[in-house]
């Protein structure tokens, strides 16, 4: 319901308004209260009594057996910003019990706080003031960059005594997902809130444009892995070519050069910058078409096809992350 309130001046510099009276009744407003005021980028003033309780979410679940859907009805849940996540069932399966822990330690802040034969509760513990998306994004940022660092080194090397550094590698993408998905749940939880909280002083436009290029570092992290994986199968006793091996390891730091300045550009919503991402881009399919045409005399020409376009795919999604730079720029 909206009302029209006459605004007044007392003294000579004080604005002045009256608050409907059943609305401090219902938050519970005396004489004395306190009130907060937060400023809003389209000129809206939001006002919260101290009197305001935050609300526990609480979300049941019920089980049926099935490990997929359990795992997106968990992390939907997780996502969605429920605090409490209830499973029930007559009978709860050891296997399912184990599923359900292992899905636990995949999203950060939650923890198992209540177990029975028919019940499990789900608890998130983090405060989100610990974890903003800006953090968010740094530190999956960090993540992305160092496995697609040492990858990039692996190559240099053309060695396959390199698999344990290629399953490091693999074994990092766990992290970036858990990351990103706090993020998405970061995220849903500022458009429940409709306002720059006090810990993230990100705009609605801005956390969204954040967690869109949250979404293609997550994608890079895929790409990186499946290039490791695909490199890791190439039999020891038959190398890639060195003069291949070169030219991937050289696109492959361009990409990286790519990932590093679209973040950058984002994060300063700088055009000019963004714009040499997008000029670089055009370089890196360039690359790859020359190592796609060297690899036809290769005996591993389908596997150096993988790792091309999986290169290729990360200059893309640095693309759409300066592109975002891009549209914040206008704001």
């Amino acid at each position: 319901m909206e009302e029209a309130r006459k605004v007044q001046i007392t003294g000579k510099s004080t604005y002045m308004i009256t608050l409907p009276k059943k609305w401090a009744l219902d938050v519970g407003l005396q004489p004395g209260s306190l009130v907060s005021l937060s400023y809003q980028d389209e000129g809206t003033l939001l006002l919260t009594p101290s009197t305001t309780k935050t609300v526990t979410s609480h979300k049941t679940l019920k089980l049926d057996g099935e490990k997929n859907g359990l795992r997106r009805d968990i992390i939907g849940a997780y996502v969605m910003g429920h605090q409490f996540i209830e499973l029930n069932a007559r009978t709860i399966p050891q296997e399912i019990r184990k599923e359900i822990q292992g899905i636990c330690k995949g999203l950060i802040g939650s923890e198992i706080v209540e177990e029975t034969k028919e019940k499990i509760v789900i608890y998130d513990i983090l405060d989100p003031g610990e974890f903003t998306i800006d953090k968010g994004l740094k530190r999956m940022y960090a993540l992305v960059y160092g496995m697609l660092k040492d990858l990039i080194e692996v190559f240099n090397a053309n060695a396959r005594g390199k698999k344990e550094v290629l399953s490091e590698i693999i074994s990092r993408e766990e992290e970036v997902d858990r990351v990103f998905l706090l993020i998405s749940k970061q995220f849903v939880m500022r458009l429940k809130a409709g306002c720059v909280s006090k810990e993230d002083q990100l705009n609605l436009v801005e956390a969204f444009h954040y967690r869109l290029a949250a979404d293609n570092l997550e994608r890079i992290g895929d790409h990186t892995v499946k290039i490791a994986n695909t490199f890791a199968s190439i039999d020891s006793d038959d190398l890639l070519p060195r003069d291949i091996t070169d030219k991937i390891a050289g696109v492959g730091r361009n990409s990286l050069d790519s990932v590093e300045k679209s973040i950058i550009s984002l994060r300063r919503a700088d055009v000019a910058l963004a714009g040499s991402v997008l000029r670089e881009n055009a370089k890196i399919r360039k690359s790859i078409s020359v190592i796609n045409q060297l690899k036809t005399d290769t005996s591993n020409a389908l596997p150096i096809g993988i790792i091309t376009d999986s290169i290729s795919r990360i200059g893309d999604y640095a693309g759409n992350i300066a592109e975002l730079a891009i549209d914040l720029h206008q704001l």
